[in-house]
């Protein structure tokens, strides 16, 4: 898989057209009932039909849309599309407003809560779809759903948005937490590409305001997890262990946005972010990065998860052009080599969810609740933008 510039991710176009959108049109699209199946075994054979989750469905409306506009099978837009039909049909609460969690394979409703979570990533993929597809319905769509994230899921008092209301809007989980707030960031910025409007732009520095200014913990510069509604920390809900891919994703969100608006505090944020990653997060020995560790200490949870090795491709990629620091090619170099000989599956295609530290496979299912093509698709679209971006330079 190496390039122009020798680096092994360079043609990450054909990794996401040849090895990874193909398993998902293959096994996943439920052509009897619409939408995508959500629980497939390593060789794409259905595990489990029963039930379909909003975080799965919108990630992979916006795989085969991305999939497509970087030169695939235009019948990925069709995937994407009846995906989005399905989403609209049944996910929606036609009573309350808002997105149900979960329904059945054939979308009748099963969990009713509303998770800022999952209307991030609607938000996201529908804008993703309509800036593609140039599609008004999903446009709207995504712009009335941020208008619910702003209006019942946004804490007015302490600022920053809550995990989650029941199906009436009544408040469940005050909580707050880095994840909810990245996907929410990432879905804004979606939302401002789709509309080259800047209406969405002052949420954008609220967020990234809030993981600078809430999210950082002092003594190490890297980012905290789970906080209380008045946003002190919360480390037994996050059992006091630094979560490595978050501090890479939030680091390349910051980045994104630094790059458009030259803020210094969010580009010196992201750079703690990466550095303490490097320093206890990448594997020197076998390549990749762990996933947790204890604060200002070395991993204890060692094992290698697809999503983390991701966020790391697009951090260490974005954050080696904008600082000019070979630390971080490196550091790509290591987390795609890993990635590539390891949690890709050269047999049946797509990757592994996870394996041990030196490589192993440790879970082998390719689709659940939380795994679908969006990561890698996210990653293989943005990392090639990166290396292209890399090569030119030179």
């Amino acid at each position: 898989m190496g390039g122009a510039t020798g680096e092994p991710f360079l043609d990450l176009k054909h990794h996401l057209l040849t090895r990874v959108l193909p398993f998902w049109e293959r096994h996943s699209v439920d052509a009897d009932c619409g939408g995508f199946i959500t629980h497939l075994d390593r060789s794409g054979m259905i595990a489990d039909p029963s039930e379909k989750f909003l975080v799965m469905q919108t990630r992979m409306i916006y795989s085969f849309a991305a999939g497509a506009e970087m030169g695939g099978s235009r019948e990925w837009l069709n995937l994407a599309e009846q995906g989005v039909i399905f989403l609209l049909e049944h996910f929606r609460d036609r009573d309350h407003d808002g997105w149900y969690w979960s329904t059945t394979r054939r979308g009748a409703p099963r969990e009713l809560a509303k998770r800022t979570y999952g209307h991030a990533f609607a938000t996201y993929a529908l804008a993703e779809y309509a800036r593609i597809a140039r599609n008004h319905r999903a446009l709207a769509a995504a712009i009335h759903t941020w208008s619910l994230i702003a209006t019942h899921l946004w804490d007015a008092e302490h600022q920053g948005a809550i995990e989650a209301c029941d199906r009436t809007w009544s408040p469940t989980d005050p909580s707050h937490s880095m994840g909810t707030h990245l996907h929410t960031l990432e879905a804004l910025l979606a939302l401002h590409e789709a509309t080259g409007e800047d209406r969405f732009w002052p949420h954008v520095r609220a967020i990234c305001d809030l993981i600078c200014g809430r999210m950082v913990e002092p003594q190490h510069r890297c980012g905290l997890e789970k906080f209380h509604p008045d946003w002190s920390h919360n480390s037994d809900l996050s059992r006091n262990l630094v979560d490595y891919g978050h501090n890479c994703e939030a680091a390349w969100l910051l980045l994104r946005v630094h790059r458009r608006e030259e803020n210094p505090t969010y580009r010196d944020a992201a750079h703690s972010f990466l550095d303490y990653v490097l320093r206890y997060g990448l594997d020197t020995a076998h390549g990749g990065v762990f996933s947790h560790g204890p604060l200002g200490e070395p991993a204890t949870v060692r094992e290698k998860v697809w999503w983390v090795q991701t966020e790391a491709v697009v951090a260490f990629l974005l954050a080696h052009i904008v600082f000019q620091d070979s630390r971080y090619l490196d550091a790509f170099r290591s987390v795609a080599d890993f990635s590539l000989r390891h949690l890709h599956d050269a047999e049946y295609g797509e990757w592994y969810p996870a394996t041990h530290e030196d490589g192993r496979p440790c879970d082998t299912r390719k689709g659940f609740e939380w795994k679908a093509a969006y990561h890698i698709t996210q990653a293989c679209v943005y990392g090639h933008s990166y290396l292209t971006e890399i090569s030119q330079q030179r």
